[in-house]
């Protein structure tokens, strides 16, 4: 059954809209990194979002984060990347000290993983988490945004 609470994705729209929508987002990006960013909304975004709406559309109490933590040492231009959350919730900076992906981290990124861990903790043990409003469908101001 088609989800049919969702905001159009980026499937689903014109392709110039879409490249639009990512360049005034991201206006110092280059061509590549704009492709780059429309396929990972459209590899990892867009479909998350269908799956909170539905739920959120159903009654459900629904929570949804982005963590786009890119680190500051970036010397292959990746920027936030899948799973990168993982090493910020578990506190476990130290089993990666070759990671690109982690170069630089210290002090701030450990602060931001708490804050991290302790909204998880929250939402785990309580179901709900204080001073983050629900999520209400095709909303994209009650994302709560780490990084």
């Amino acid at each position: 059954m088609p989800w049919t609470c969702s905001p159009p994705t980026s499937a689903s729209r014109p392709p110039q809209d879409v490249y639009q929508q990512h360049s005034a987002r991201l206006p110092q990006a280059t061509p590549a990194q704009i492709f780059t960013a429309v396929q990972t909304d459209g590899l990892f975004r867009d479909g998350s979002l269908q799956i909170a709406d539905h739920h959120a559309a159903g009654g459900n109490t629904t929570y949804v984060y982005q963590f786009d933590y890119a680190p500051a040492e970036d010397l292959y231009a990746l920027g936030a990347t899948h799973c990168a959350e993982l090493p910020f919730l578990f506190d476990t900076f130290d089993a990666y000290p070759d990671s690109p992906v982690l170069a630089g981290a210290g002090d701030a990124q450990r602060v931001l993983g708490r804050e991290f861990a302790t909204v998880v903790a929250e939402f785990v043990t309580a179901g709900k988490i204080r001073d983050w409003l629900p999520y209400v469908p095709a909303t994209a101001a009650r994302i709560r945004r780490f990084g």
